[in-house]
């Protein structure tokens, strides 16, 4: 897993714990409102029908209280409220639908057999101990939605956040990938030449040729790195272009490539030259990797088109989708596939179209081919 994989994965963590965190916070104290406003007004229904009932059974006839009170009483049967009257321990009167024990003088909520109910205990004045049970499904429901809102709004904002944040790091990441990958080349001829300098018996033209070349790949380098990142910003800048000698180009590149064999039948193209020699770079290095050992690699420019030829095995129907649609298909392998795309959006920048095809003798050719009037 690269560096900037795992800055994701820590920062998407601590991101998501702050924003359930602060979905907590808010959801916490609407929670409370629900449960405080479903508890005042069972205390409040409580209290009405407690004096009620107080009164009912004072104006009852002598002797006729206990049924006055349970008529009283039965008249809430179907409204969700049932009842327990009891004098010091002993049951006179109930319809609960469970056991329930409260001291008098306090109120909230209890569940039984997954049902969620409201109690309110109290003592009238008569010294008849009075509970009050009501059924809180509908405050239940509430609790559960609220609940599952706020759930469901997190994760929908964290997906989110995480989807933003994984592009952001990799759109800042593939600069830096790029550069690496296209230092690569640059780097190995410079140390080959370094060694020749250091190890080898030179006449001074030799030397200042390895040097010569050795400064050249130094400046080239300072030049990728700066192509590359207005080409990560090709969209919102214009790349500016000139003239690039075509033989020039392929010459360089096959002092880097021995192997390589050119043909030029389009001497100049008008382009970005580090691009284009990246482009080609990527290209060979590419048809070297695929060829066997000492096979020759072929480079031609005909008018508006540039072709690499390599005489290796060719490619599987998987590996030409992905070079010829690398931001559709997943990459072949995890250490390699950066090249590609690169080449894919160089091309595009100078107006051309890169395509991978099957050779006559079974090996791969590249081929990129310019559509508009970035020609000579």
């Amino acid at each position: 897993m690269k560096l900037w994989q795992k800055t994701y994965l820590l920062s998407t963590l601590l991101c998501a714990l702050i924003l359930y965190g602060c979905m907590f916070g808010v959801t916490a104290p609407a929670l409370s409102v629900t449960v405080k406003g479903a508890t005042d007004a069972a205390l409040r229904e409580e209290r009405v029908i407690a004096g009620t009932l107080e009164r009912t059974m004072d104006q009852a006839p002598e002797g006729r209280q206990l049924p006055v009170m349970q008529t009283f009483l039965e008249y809430y049967a179907d409204t969700g409220l049932t009842f327990r009257v009891a004098e010091i321990d002993e049951e006179i009167y109930s319809t609960l639908p469970c056991p329930v024990k409260k001291a008098p003088g306090t109120l909230g909520f209890l569940r039984d057999q997954g049902r969620l109910y409201l109690f309110v205990s109290d003592r009238l004045p008569s010294g008849y101990d009075f509970l009050y049970l009501k059924d809180a499904a509908a405050t239940d429901a509430l609790l559960r939605r609220q609940v599952t809102a706020a759930a469901l709004t997190g994760t929908l904002v964290a997906l989110l956040m995480a989807a933003a944040l994984y592009i952001l790091l990799y759109r800042v990441n593939l600069p830096v990938s790029r550069l690496a990958h296209e230092m690569r080349t640059p780097l190995t001829a410079m140390k080959g030449y370094a060694e020749t300098l250091r190890d080898a018996r030179l006449t001074e033209e030799q030397r200042y040729m390895a040097a010569s070349y050795i400064a050249e790949e130094s400046t080239r380098l300072s030049d990728i790195s700066a192509r590359l990142l207005t080409l990560h910003n090709a969209k919102e800048e214009a790349t500016p272009f000139g003239p690039v000698d075509v033989e020039e180009l392929f010459d360089h590149i096959r002092q880097t490539y021995p192997t390589v064999t050119y043909e030029v039948h389009w001497p100049t193209i008008f382009g970005d030259r580090a691009m284009l020699s990246s482009l080609i770079n990527n290209l060979v290095d590419n048809a070297v990797k695929a060829s066997p050992a000492g096979a020759p690699v072929e480079l031609r420019a005909a008018p508006n088109v540039l072709a690499v030829m390599d005489h290796g095995s060719g490619m599987s129907d998987e590996a030409l989708n992905y070079v010829n649609h690398p931001s559709k298909f997943k990459k072949l392998h995890s250490s390699g596939g950066l090249g590609v795309p690169l080449c894919h959006q160089i091309a595009q920048a100078h107006g051309a179209k890169l395509t991978y095809a099957r050779g006559a003798d079974g090996g791969t050719v590249a081929t990129v081919t310019f559509y508009n009037s970035l020609t000579s």
